[in-house]
């Protein structure tokens, strides 16, 4: 068995067509035939059911697109490695972060990153599937809230950060209770924004309903609304911290109060190129110059794993 029909076989298993997955790989179509029947005598079963000009796995075939993509990923992460020793501050650090003020803070913290290390490329992917993204390796990492595939993973809680009112004007208050958001105009985020969910699931648990003055996905929207007095906000202290929001006043709020963990999550066993560990060195600076709740025990293992 050779390399090469792995590859042809896992083309063919993403297009479900012989002639696309032959057209992507720039070999004839008959070519790719005969290289996936050789693959089929070894196995010694058929790895794809044709029907008219359809196919799809059979049983066998499942388990070696299964097994395919492991041989994939270890030869990813050899040449990984390799790079990492060879080309030092050379390279590419793939990020994957969910839409928002995470993707803010992250995007952030490039501007640094790239001033330290200007020859290594960052690419950051905005995207809901998070561990679909870090386990078939287009990401080094990813960075969001929850994270359930922890058998493939290796998730560290960065930290736990709490939600602030803001405003343009100060009533003396430094806390309010969770009910004192109803009282006057508020501007937020639309219903699938993860800070939007926390609030929704808070308002419905003690009987209200939220009826925004101003739904909006931008950041710098909701501030500039927040400045003119449209109305007041609820923001993470990620996106307090990491925007220009020194003329506005903010407020904790409790009773009950609004917190969040934020996650890191890698793969489990895999091997941490020299761009990711020093992105994550800055964050971990980061996280521990603005003061977030942290856990020493995650931070302990975070370490280890970088070092």
């Amino acid at each position: 068995m050779e390399l090469r029909h792995l590859e042809y076989f896992l083309m063919v298993c993403k297009e479900l067509h012989f002639t696309k997955a032959a057209e992507k790989l720039g070999i004839s179509q008959p070519t790719l035939s005969h290289q996936i029947k050789i693959l089929e005598q070894e196995v010694g079963y058929p790895l794809f059911n044709r029907v008219g000009k359809k196919i799809e796995l059979t049983k066998a075939g499942e388990i070696v697109q299964k097994e395919a993509l492991n041989v994939q990923g270890s030869l990813q992460s050899m040449t990984s490695q390799i790079t990492a020793f060879t080309k030092a501050e050379i390279g590419e650090l793939k990020i994957a972060v969910l839409p928002g003020e995470i993707t803010d803070m992250v995007s952030t913290l490039c501007i640094h990153f790239n001033r330290l290390y200007p020859n290594i490329k960052v690419v950051i992917q905005t995207t809901d599937e998070l561990e679909k993204t870090v386990l078939e390796n287009q990401a080094d990492f990813g960075i969001g809230f929850h994270f359930h595939q922890q058998d493939k993973l290796q998730v560290t809680k960065l930290y736990e950060e709490a939600f602030y009112l803001i405003s343009n004007q100060h009533d003396g208050r430094k806390k309010i209770p969770f009910s004192a958001i109803f009282d006057s105009p508020i501007v937020l985020f639309p219903n699938k924004h993860q800070c939007r969910k926390i609030l929704d699931r808070t308002s419905e648990e003690v009987g209200r309903q939220l009826d925004p003055a101003v739904e909006t996905s931008s950041i710098e929207a909701i501030l500039n609304l927040v400045r003119n007095g449209v109305g007041h906000s609820v923001v993470s202290r990620t996106l307090y911290e990491f925007y220009d929001t020194e003329d506005l006043f903010f407020q904790h709020i409790e009773k009950p109060t609004l917190t969040r963990a934020v996650y890191l999550a890698m793969k489990k066993n895999c091997f941490v190129n020299y761009p990711a560990r020093k992105y994550l060195e800055l964050l971990m600076q980061e996280i521990v110059k603005l003061q977030f709740h942290t856990e020493e025990k995650e931070m302990t293992t975070l370490q280890n794993t970088l070092s």
